[in-house]
Order: C-alpha cells, then structure tokens, then sequence
C-alpha cells in the first residue's frame, strides 16, 4: 500500500513558503536592521524614544521593521499606519514631477509585507501597488506584490509582477524561485525549470530551488534527475522533510524498492520529529495575542534546541522575549543554546537574566552550573547545581553532574554519597553503578597507594556496584557505552585480589587493547605458579593488545619483556625497537635494548 504524506504536512509547507517569502522581503528591504541579540534592547529603547516624541518617523519606522522582523505582524500594521498618516499629511508633491518622500515607499512596502504575514492579502496588495505608485523600480516590492497575488491563487496577476521584478533585478535566486512556482502552478513547466535552475545557479545551497527542481522532473518522468534534485534539496535543507517523500516515490518509479524503503523510513522518522514543531507554527498563525505568541515561540525555541539547532533556537526565543521581556525560560533557552555554541559569556548573561526575574528557577541555575563546566570551572559549576538540586531534591541530571565533577576532582567520598543519591532516585541506572564503583575502586587504589594493602571493603563494595551494572546493562536492548570499562576495572580488581580466573574472565569481556596488556601482564607474573598459564598465553594476550591498538610503546616493552623471558632475543630485539620508535627518549626501553643486545651478543 502506497504510503500518504498527511495534510497537515502538505499545509504547513504551504503556509512556510508564504512566510519564508515574507521573512525573506524583510531581509531585502531591511538589511540595516539591528543584530538580532540587540533586538529586545532595541524594542525597548525605541519605544521609550516614542512615548517621549511621538513624531519621530524615523524611530517609528525602524520599530515597524523590528516588529516585522520577529513576525509581530498586527504591531507592524499599526506602526506602518502611523507612519504613513504622518508622511502623507506632511508630503505633498509640488507637482507631478516631484519627488516624493521614499519612506513612503518604505512603508506602504512593509505595511505589505505585515497584512501578507496575517494572511490580509487583499490588503497587501494594495499596499504593495500604493509603494510601487511611489517608487515604481523596486524589484521586491513587485516579487511581494506577485507572492500576494499567488496565495490568492491570481496566477496571471502574480506572473506579470514577477516578470517585472526578475526585469529590475535579474540575479535575485529568491524572485527566480517564486516566478518559477508561478510558471508551474499554470502548467508551464519548461520555464518553471528555466526560472529553477536559475535560482540555483545564483544561489547553490537553495534548497527550496532544488525541491521544486525535483518535481518539475518528476512531473515529466525524468527520475534520475528528480532523485538528484529532491537528494540535494534535503541535503541542503533538512527541514524539506517532504523531499525524502517524493524520493521514495520516485525511487519506487524506477524499481527500486529497497532504496525507497529506506527513503520512506527516514521521511517518517523525520516527520515525526518536525511534526511537532509544525503544529506549534500553525498555532502561532492562528494567534496574535502577544502573550500568547511569546509562549509558542519559547516552545519552539525548545523545539530547535532539543533537535540541536541551537542558532534557530536562539533566535526564536529572542523573537519571543521582544513580545515578552519576563519569559525566565526563554532566557534559560539561550544560555543554553549559547552553551552549546561556545558563547559562554552570552550564556552566563542569559541565565543570569533569568534567574533575576525567578531566583528560584531550577533550570536556570543547572544553565549556570553547565556554563561553567563547558570552560572546566568546576568550582562555580559545582555551586550552581547544587544550588539547582537544593531547590529540587529530585533533579537527576543537577545529581548527575555533581557527581561527574566530584569524580574528577577526586572527591570520591563525596562522589559515592551522590551516586548513591542518584540510585535511590533511578535504581536501575547503570552508568550510576558503574561510576559508583569506579570511586570505590579509587578510593581503594589510593590506600594502596599510600602503603596500604587494598581495602577489602572497598575492593568488595566496588565489585558489587561494577557487577550490577554489568547486570542492568545485559536487560537494555543496546550495549551500555561504558560496559567494556566496567569489565575491564572487574579485572583490574579481580587481579588485585589474586584471581586469576575471573579477572581474565572480565578482561576477555572487556576486548580492550589496555584489557589484554593487563592479562599480558598478569600471565607472565602467575606463569609460574600457575600450571594452566604459560608465557606462550602471555605472549599471544600482549600481540593481541598490539593488533588492537599498535600505537601504544608499553605493550611492545611488555612483549618484549616476555620474549626475553621465552629466551627469543631476536623477537625480543624488534619489539623493544619498535617501542623506542614510538618512545625514543624511554631510558627504561633504553636500558631493555641493551640487555637483549648484550644476550644476542652472547649467542
């Protein structure tokens, strides 16, 4: 059964291309917009400009921009009517020849752009033809007046003002993209493809270009092409998710159904992921109460954050925070997002701000604590997650890091206390176990350090933790990351207790190359007091540390050691060798050459 992309799906993507084509006028028109982390200053700082002098055109003309530009369309529409009520009034051409103010031009312009954004495309239209009255040679406003005209479905209309448009400014990929739709929504396919390609050719990356490509050639049953088109149209953008649909079907067109198989699995994977957020962008259009939309736009930041779009999250909350500068979590948001970019002053800023309008924001101080453990300032990361978990005993994560940070600094008691804290909060978290016995395996080492012989309780207690993680992790469907390191400290403390057996048994599990050093190690010492194990084991466990990773100089001194032992000096000779090549300042491999080189002397 052929598989359906749902409505939903197909609306979003219409509603996006008309709004893509706004936000994308709006970068046109107003390239000399302030930087899109000033804009909550800006907001403030024109409104208090207006509210001192109401007159000032200018100030109110760069607020209607800033508010087209974080889509507060109905507060764009009443700036842009302030503006022209007081540009008309005052502009009154001597005659017909004469100039006349080019901020009407601009405002007429934008008022166009912010009815399109609500969707008012009658009245867009006549605003756009109001600005071209005034400034008849400017290519976007006719591309605007031709996209208002084509989401009406006025194809002859939107054809002629486009035309226009790509005439005044023949290398703008954006107005051959739209004039190409056009074409195709009338049937005139060749010069959809014409119009296409030349987006492309202006702008390589466009990957909106590059999908319309794919079904102009998938209209005319030119499969390869439409594959390579919808391939490079997804690669470009990811959010085209209706790409992969389409190359589904057009791999099903040629016969492949393995590869459109696997093109379906990923369109539904990924829509699963998208959905979501197009839903929210849907709930956005159908609201234009500020409050309302400052709330979807945080949740859409959060969307783009949880997919690691961390730039796009960023913006969307700041858009968010200029309707409503006391949303905590959308500048809990961007710490985290800066976080994540490396901007860990901005980060600090952020999450400082959101905690100055809700001290006891949970979030906001984790923010902090990861902050800080980004740039390794463990001290202030460690004050800021437990400040996190004394506001909310049962964060796990804030637990997690404490003990993370505690682990490294060596804190090993302090560790164990939080990770036992961390288990009785998740019982069956594995990595808990595993770390919980790694701090009593260095707790026990450090005894032995100090002269000490290992603490048995400590040893015993570090076993217990290690095996139960090796006993929760064979319940998950997916190999535990840490396990191979879990059996490998299983050894490491199963040496130290003299049994041979069951640390070789937890090494093996291991298969690291350090693992089988370790059981080189091991059987060289008890291959003389334990009749099953020879130097001939030795030997084979320390190549097989070699094959596993040959950069390592210590597992060929150790081979050498062996071969030495065995009373093979010439094999013996090439691995110290090759240890030195790795290590050449070694006075240890050093003094190792010149023994074997004494023993082969003698020979």
């Amino acid at each position: 059964m052929r598989p359906k992309i749902s409505c939903s799906t197909v609306i979003w993507v219409a509603l996006v291309g008309c709004h893509l084509f706004v936000i994308s006028q709006v970068q046109y028109a107003f390239s000399q917009l302030e930087t899109r982390s000033d804009i909550t200053t800006q907001l403030r700082t024109y409104r208090a400009q207006l509210a001192a002098d109401g007159t000032q055109v200018t100030i109110r003309l760069k607020l209607a921009k800033l508010y087209l530009q974080i889509e507060a369309y109905t507060e764009a529409v009443g700036e842009y009517r302030q503006v022209i009520t007081a540009l008309e009034v005052n502009d009154v051409p001597k005659s017909a020849a004469s100039p006349r103010n080019p901020d009407i031009s601009a405002a007429y312009h934008g008022l166009g752009l912010a009815y399109a954004g609500l969707e008012k495309f009658d009245d867009a239209i006549a605003a756009y033809q109001r600005a071209i009255a005034s400034a008849p040679d400017s290519a976007y406003t006719y591309a605007a007046l031709g996209s208002a005209y084509a989401n009406i479905h006025r194809y002859a209309e939107a054809l002629e003002a486009y035309k226009i448009a790509v005439a005044l400014d023949a290398d703008d990929k954006m107005i051959h993209h739209q004039l190409g739709n056009v074409y195709s929504k009338r049937g005139e396919h060749a010069a959809a493809i014409r119009h296409q390609r030349q987006a492309v050719a202006l702008a390589p990356r466009f990957g909106a270009a590059h999908y319309q490509l794919g079904l102009l050639y998938a209209h005319e049953k030119r499969w390869d092409d439409a594959i390579t088109a919808y391939r490079t149209a997804y690669q470009q953008d990811p959010t085209l998710v209706e790409a992969l649909y389409n190359l589904a079907q057009a791999y099903r067109r040629i016969g492949d159904t393995t590869a459109a198989r696997e093109q379906m699995e990923r369109f539904q994977e990924r829509k699963a992921v998208l959905d979501p957020l197009h839903q929210l962008r849907g709930a956005l259009q159908r609201t234009q109460d500020p409050t309302e939309r400052a709330q979807i736009l945080t949740n859409i930041g959060r969307r783009y954050l949880k997919d690691g779009n961390y730039e796009k999250a960023v913006w969307e909350y700041q858009k968010a925070l200029a309707m409503n500068p006391q949303l905590a979590p959308a500048y809990n948001g961007i710490g985290i997002a800066y976080t994540m970019l490396e901007k860990y002053s901005e980060a600090i800023d952020a999450q400082q701000k959101a905690l100055a309008l809700q001290p006891d924001f949970v979030e906001a101080h984790a923010g902090l604590g990861l902050a800080y453990l980004k740039q390794n300032r463990a001290e202030p990361a460690l004050k800021h997650y437990r400040q996190a978990v004394a506001l909310d005993p049962q964060f796990l994560e804030a637990h997690q890091k404490i003990a993370m940070i505690l682990l490294n600094l060596g804190s090993y008691a302090a560790a164990v206390e939080t990770y036992q804290k961390i288990i009785a909060l998740k019982p069956d978290e594995a990595e808990a176990y595993h770390n919980l016995g790694l701090c009593y395996a260095h707790q026990a080492r450090a005894d032995s350090d100090t002269g000490q012989q290992l603490a048995p309780n400590l040893t015993a207690a570090a076993l217990t933790a290690l095996e139960k993680a090796v006993d929760l992790s064979s319940q998950s469907l997916t190999q535990s990351p840490f396990l191979v390191e879990t059996y490998y400290l299983i050894g490491e403390l199963q040496a130290s207790k003299g049994d041979f057996r069951k640390a070789e048994k937890a090494y093996l599990a291991s298969k690291l190359p350090k693992a089988y050093h370790a059981l080189a190690q091991l059987s060289a010492k008890k291959a003389d007091t334990e009749p099953s194990v020879t130097l001939e084991t030795a030997r084979r466990y320390a190549q097989q540390a070699i094959d596993l990773d040959p950069s390592v100089a210590s597992y060929y001194n150790t081979l050498a050691l062996i071969e030495f032992r065995q009373g093979d000096y010439r094999r013996a000779e090439k691995a110290i060798r090759k240890a030195l090549e790795l290590e050449p300042n070694n006075q240890n491999y050093q003094q190792g050459l010149k023994q074997i080189s004494g023993k082969l002397a003698e020979e």
